[in-house]
């Protein structure tokens, strides 16, 4: 049951993490795209946002060029933000991952990048670190580009490994100090210092979200490439699939383990073909049948910034980091 809505008007939504004190804080960008010397150019700027517990806005930081794909809290009453910047025109590289640290009022303290790739999630480790995982193509998607930085708690690099994934969509972080992650056609487990455990293929399905299973195992969750219909897979801790869990014509965008011992999904789906909304499904424990009704339509470019919407209009749910 809904409880709260603020809006951000001109922005779209990225990421969002309940702070300590009950508030939020929420990443999100906007992006301009033109066209030069027949190729596209893409141009943005992001923005870190501190709210109270009902929403309201408390402060913003601007970050000029950047494109932010998750922010969450440390420890020490600040934000880590990752994601990447825009490259000018005629450079090297399309864009450069970025890890910014920053204090409890948004202001950096430092950042670290890593040029020729893009960050597409991260989160804080057990021991204060942080891990990044994305792509060296990030419009292409190759196999072979998909890599996990692991950095120390002032921000210095561990170990940088690429694995035969094309991306990394999504990480958590193991109970036993290990690191899970879906990626597009692929999901993977690789050990505390990068060495790779196991790495499974799933063809045609994009998995978006990563979240681990209370009992042992993992979930992945996302839309399959071919049909437009969303899924949900519960994985063994060897990575072999347990049970699949479809959504007709629907798109699945976030995943988090639920404290009634299964998970919440978050998504889109199309009530008209003009209108979309963002949508949760609830599904229970391992059998993974879902509580909700299916949605209905077909996922694209703004089903993404619905789906991360989704997660601004929730309060009272702590996700799972």
């Amino acid at each position: 049951n809904e409880v709260w809505t603020e809006r951000f008007p001109e922005m779209i939504p990225a990421s969002v993490a309940e702070t300590s004190d009950g508030g939020y804080i929420a990443g999100a960008y906007n992006l301009s795209t033109t066209v030069g010397e027949e190729r596209f150019i893409y141009q943005g700027t992001s923005f870190l946002i501190r709210t109270d517990a009902a929403g309201k806005e408390e402060w913003r930081q601007v970050l000029p060029n950047e494109k932010v794909s998750a922010v969450r809290p440390t420890a020490d009453g600040g934000y880590v933000i990752i994601g990447w910047l825009w490259n000018p025109p005629g450079s090297a590289n399309d864009t450069t991952a970025v890890i910014t640290k920053t204090d409890s009022d948004g202001t950096p303290t430092w950042n670290r990048t890593f040029p020729g790739t893009s960050a597409n999630a991260g989160v804080v480790t057990a021991d204060g670190g942080y891990i990044i995982g994305g792509t060296s193509s990030p419009f292409n998607n190759d196999v072979g580009d998909a890599f996990l930085i692991r950095l120390d708690a002032d921000g210095n690099t561990v170990w940088h490994k690429n694995y035969q994934a094309p991306v990394v969509y999504d990480i958590e972080e193991t109970d036993d100090g290990r690191f899970f992650y879906s990626s597009n056609y692929w999901y993977g487990l690789v050990e505390g210092d990068g060495e790779e455990i196991w790495l499974k293929n799933v063809e045609g399905l994009s998995g978006y979200a990563a979240a681990l299973q209370p009992s042992g195992g993992y979930v992945v969750a996302g839309t399959n490439a071919r049909n437009g219909e969303g899924f949900a897979l519960g994985i063994d801790e060897d990575g072999a699939v347990q049970w699949n869990t479809t959504f007709p014509d629907s798109g699945i965008y976030a995943a988090s383990s639920a404290p009634n011992g299964g998970y919440t999904l978050a998504g889109i789906r199309f009530l008209s073909p003009d209108t979309s909304a963002a949508w949760l499904v609830n599904l229970e424990g391992s059998a993974a049948a879902p509580t909700g009704t299916p949605a209905q339509g077909a996922p694209g470019f703004g089903a993404i910034g619905a789906g991360a919407a989704l997660l601004l209009l929730l309060a009272g749910r702590k996700w799972r980091e």
